[in-house]
């Protein structure tokens, strides 16, 4: 009888594994692709399609001139695509806008969220900076009187860029 009650439970336990694994989550994945000085870009697929996300990372507060960064949680996600062709010509045209003369501004689609994108986008103001030695973008959302704004310098675009290539060449079929 001591037996069976072993073998019983032997075989639960053996099973559970299965079983664990055979659950389905509804947390959202954040597949990391590449990432270069706090910059990322990821993949976070929904109902069986890619989703590529350039990570600004975490804005500062306050206004033109002035920034203070203090919000650890939140990060500004701008979509780049479905695909990786999509998420490399979104960040070729990011980089080709570094060299847009001072103070050239544009507009995009983003979110800032905690953790994983949104579906819900707003307006983002891409905005071309130059300091002595370099390039940089301005990622800024304007809300209730104040900016939050993330820089992001035209080397770190370039390595998000090639890394992204890279990634592209060595798997073909995700596309």
């Amino acid at each position: 009888m001591n037996t069976v009650r072993k073998s019983i439970l032997l075989t639960l336990v053996a099973l559970l594994p299965f079983a664990a694994g055979a659950q389905k989550s509804n947390i959202p994945q954040r597949n990391e692709i590449v990432q270069a000085n706090g910059y990322e870009v990821f993949n976070s697929p929904k109902d069986g399609q890619n989703r590529y996300y350039l990570s600004v990372g975490h804005l500062g507060i306050g206004d033109a001139v002035v920034q203070v960064n203090f919000d650890p949680a939140f990060e500004l996600f701008i979509p780049l695509g479905n695909s990786l062709s999509e998420a490399i010509a979104t960040l070729e045209g990011l980089k080709a806008q570094c060299k847009q003369p001072r103070r050239t501004q544009t507009q995009t689609l983003g979110c800032l969220a905690f953790g994983f994108p949104k579906e819900e986008l707003e307006t983002v103001d891409v905005i071309t900076r130059r300091t002595l030695l370099q390039r940089q973008l301005e990622f800024s959302i304007s809300r209730e009187g104040y900016r939050r704004a993330a820089y992001v310098t035209k080397s770190d675009i370039g390595s998000l860029l090639s890394g992204v290539k890279l990634y592209h060449r060595i798997h073909p079929k995700e596309n």
